[in-house]
């Protein structure tokens, strides 16, 4: 077990990591142009709410009522400023407390810090963005020779597979489960490993716990009515915390 005051250490490194994906966050929000794109969509929508109202009216017909606008957020929030420095300092001082120090535990606290982002990204956007899922594949890949219990085969694997899953429930969902979702599912399976033996199933053990967690939150959300059961969840970040759950009990 690493000494006190080197979890300490990395405790708090989480933390500013977590403020630092922050930063990413507003970033790429403006990087990508997401709030000009969310304005010329809820202009067309308001024309053809305009348009359906005037049809209606000559047809004397009753007008479907429509629903307002449900704008996103952007800039600094409460994800931003509160729930990313959380997780960033609760995940990293978790590994350090479990993980002696090295290069197994840097690489470790480099997908917790992904997986940060792609958290509150995807809880804030409902969006999982190609520039970061196609370098983090890549060098998921790259870094599985170091990886515990990983090998350059198995990460392949995990990755193909995991991506291949969620692309065909994509298909199968008519889009319920999003394409980010299966390019995410990528770096899972390359982070957690799959293959031929029972020593290299992290990638399928992740998928299931982040089925498990994703069904418990769905289901508390709904009893407590904060979310009704047409409202889209967003399934990243349920995707982050069982890889993060596999990557800690180890391969």
């Amino acid at each position: 077990m690493n000494p006190p005051l080197v979890i300490a250490g990395v405790t708090i490194a989480g933390g500013l990591v977590g403020l630092g994906s922050g930063w990413l966050t507003v970033g790429l929000e403006r990087f990508e142009r997401l709030e000009d794109e969310e304005r010329q969509e809820r202009l067309d929508y308001e024309r053809d709410i305009a348009e359906e109202l005037s049809r209606a009216a000559a047809a004397g017909e009753e007008p479907v009522a429509a629903r307002p606008w449900a704008g996103e957020r952007y800039g600094w929030t409460w994800l931003e400023r509160w729930l990313s420095p959380a997780l960033g300092a609760i995940g990293f001082g978790a590994f350090a407390a479990h993980e002696q120090f090295g290069t197994g535990l840097v690489i470790h606290l480099l997908w917790l810090a992904i997986f940060v982002h792609v958290v509150d990204f995807d809880l804030k956007h409902r969006l999982i963005l190609n520039v970061i899922t196609y370098p983090s594949v890549l060098a998921a890949v790259v870094l599985s020779a170091w990886s515990p219990g990983l090998t350059v085969t198995s990460a392949i694997i995990g990755a193909v597979g995991v991506a291949a899953f969620f692309f065909v429930q994509n298909l199968v969902s008519r889009g319920s489960i999003g394409l980010g979702d299966a390019k995410l599912g990528g770096l899972v399976g390359a982070v957690t490993g799959a293959g031929p033996t029972s020593a290299h199933l992290g990638a399928v053990y992740a998928v299931i716990a982040g089925v498990f967690i994703g069904g418990a939150t769905a289901l508390v959300l709904l009893v407590t009515r904060v979310r009704r059961l047409k409202d889209p969840i967003p399934y990243g970040p349920f995707l982050c915390a069982g890889a993060a759950l596999i990557l800690y009990l180890g391969p």
